[in-house]
């Protein structure tokens, strides 16, 4: 059985010798996630170097998917984070939205907001990024920011 850990980084090797010792290989692209408890206001991701860190979630702009590889950018960086979008959305509901099958915002770094053709809108991030709100969550949208 192969698990991706998502867990404190003083945790880690506590976990993964326990882990091991019982036969279960660790693999970040293993397909079942094994995650202690969430810190209220923080996420764990994973910086370019591979190192685990605890970020505070009110200074991530956004979130969005690729398949299995999640990256959250706050104002300065991309990190990398192993949880599903739908776990995302629900332990970050209140002050993040979801526009997009792939995507989810923070609805306080939102700069501008756009309409686009065909029932979609277009948000400036903080930082300068587009971000699309498409189709299926168009109306969702609205009504949260009574447009």
């Amino acid at each position: 059985m192969k698990l991706t850990l998502s867990v404190s980084e003083q945790r880690y090797d506590e976990i993964c010798s326990e882990l091991t010792g019982l036969g279960i290989e660790i693999d970040d692209e293993a397909d079942l996630i094994l995650s202690e408890k969430v810190r209220q206001g923080f996420l764990t991701v994973r910086n370019d170097k591979g190192e685990r860190l605890s970020i505070k979630t009110e200074d991530i702009v956004f979130i969005e998917s690729f398949g299995n590889e999640m990256l959250v950018h706050t104002e300065s960086e991309c990190f990398k984070a192993y949880d599903r979008l739908y776990k995302l959305e629900g332990l970050l509901a209140g002050s993040f939205i979801r526009v997009s099958n792939c995507a989810l915002i923070n609805k306080g770094f939102i700069k501008d907001i756009r309409p686009g053709f065909s029932r979609k809108f277009v948000l400036t991030m903080a930082g300068g990024t587009l971000v699309d709100v498409t189709r299926s969550y168009y109306n969702s949208f609205r009504r949260e920011f009574n447009i």
